[in-house]
This record gives structure tokens, C-alpha cells and sequence, in this order.
């Protein structure tokens, strides 16, 4: 017998192997496969932008349009020089109005204060504390309105029947060192220790207030003052 021949195996061939994957090659089959999520994320950034951008046009049309309602409002606010209780009474509901519809605004303590001051005017006096307090809250230390505030809290304190309140207040004022106010402070301090008769201090007071810059009050009454705690003591 011959030798049996052997079949020739043929050696499978081998395939080339892929090149490996970039990191782009490798995001964009992340992208592909989680398309949906991506969709997601990018739909919630873009409505957290437009809801941002929608607050901030909000608020600036807020602004404007509590400046515009301010105006009109305060074209209404009585003349120093002709208090009418009467013409105070007619604007209490539209100051509180304004506040209560722009109370995030700057121009909210600016109402408030007019408000506290209609208050006073119209002799509610414990509105016009309740008033002045929320001013002042809405102040902080060192914004230019707050020694207004005090100003008219002091004289809503005393009108309302609080003199430890006012004469705190009243003290307050004075040492911010606001000289358009000091001569006042000191008169109306002076005179909350003399209703307590508390002679020395109220005439260390009013010898403070004489020698305060100011005309209001007038020397000659603050003179009279101090004679009369003299001869009290």
C-alpha cells in the first residue's frame, strides 16, 4: 500500500484587529448610546438658563415699574409746608398698597417712611412705631435712610407714650454723629429726663443742645429750658 497521503490544512487566516478606540471615537459611542440622557441634560441647562434670564427680566421690570408707581405717588405726598391730617389720611392706603406689592424693592423703605410719617400725622401713633420698626429692620447700619427713621421714631416713641424708647432712640441718633440731627437729639432727650425730673441730665442736655449747630430750637427757648431745670433742682 502507499503511504497515505496527508490532506493539507490549511491555516485559517487571521482577520486584522481594529484600531483601538480615540477618546473621541470613544464619547461619541457614549453619545450615540445614552442620546436620550444627553437630550435630558441639555433641555434642563437650557430651561435653568431661560429660568435665570426670566428672573432677572422680572426683576428689572419689577424696578421699573415700582419707580414709575413711586413717581406718580409721591407727586401726591402732602407739602411740608401744609400738613392737613386730612391730605395724610387720603394716601395711607396707597402707600401700604405699594408696599405690600413691592416690598423686595429699594423704593419700599422709601414708602415705609412716608408711611410712618402719614401715621404720625393722622396721630396713630402706635402704626406709626409699628412702621418706623419695619423701616428701620429694612435698614441696615450705615444706609443713608436710617437716621431719618430714627428721627421719626423718636417723636412716634414719645407721641405713642414710650419715652424709654424714644429717649434709646433719641441717644442712638446722636452718637452716629449726624450733625443736622445732634441739636434736636440732644433738646428732645433733654426734655424726656426733665419729665422724669431728672434735673442734672436734662440740663447737661440742653446745654449740649445750645451749643449744637442749628436753629431749631431756637436758642432762646433752649435758654429758658435751661433755667427752669436749674431752678427746679
Amino acid at each position: 500500500m502507499g503511504a497515505k497521503k496527508i490532506k493539507p490544512v490549511r491555516k485559517p487566516q487571521k482577520k486584522p484587529a481594529p484600531p483601538p478606540d480615540t477618546a473621541f471615537e470613544r464619547a461619541k459611542k457614549w453619545a450615540d448610546k445614552n442620546y436620550a440622557l444627553l437630550m435630558g441634560i441639555g433641555g434642563a441647562a437650557l430651561f435653568a438658563i431661560i429660568l435665570a434670564w426670566g428672573f432677572i427680566s422680572h426683576d428689572r421690570s419689577k424696578q421699573a415699574q415700582a419707580c414709575t408707581d413711586y413717581g406718580l405717588l409721591a407727586q401726591r405726598l402732602p407739602a411740608e409746608d401744609k400738613v392737613s391730617a386730612a391730605d395724610w389720611e387720603k394716601i395711607v392706603p396707597d402707600l401700604a398698597r405699594f408696599i405690600s406689592e413691592y416690598r423686595d424693592t429699594a423704593l419700599a423703605l422709601d414708602a415705609g417712611i412716608e408711611l410712618a410719617k402719614a401715621y404720625f400725622e393722622t396721630k396713630r401713633y402706635e402704626d406709626a412705631v409699628k412702621t418706623g420698626e419695619e423701616a428701620l429692620r429694612l435698614a441696615p447700619s450705615g444706609h443713608n435712610l436710617r437716621p431719618l427713621i430714627m428721627y421719626q421714631l423718636g417723636y412716634a416713641y414719645e407721641a405713642d407714650g414710650k419715652a424709654d424708647e424714644a429717649a434709646r432712640t433719641w441717644k442712638d441718633l446722636k452718637e452716629m454723629g449726624v450733625v443736622e440731627f445732634e441739636r434736636e437729639a440732644d433738646w428732645n432727650l433733654a426734655r424726656i429726663y426733665e419729665s422724669k425730673k431728672e434735673f442734672d441730665k436734662a440740663a447737661e442736655m440742653y446745654r449740649s443742645a445750645s451749643q449744637s449747630p442749628g436753629d431749631f430750637p431756637p436758642a432762646g427757648l433752649i435758654d429758658l429750658q435751661i433755667a427752669r431745670v436749674k431752678a427746679e433742682k
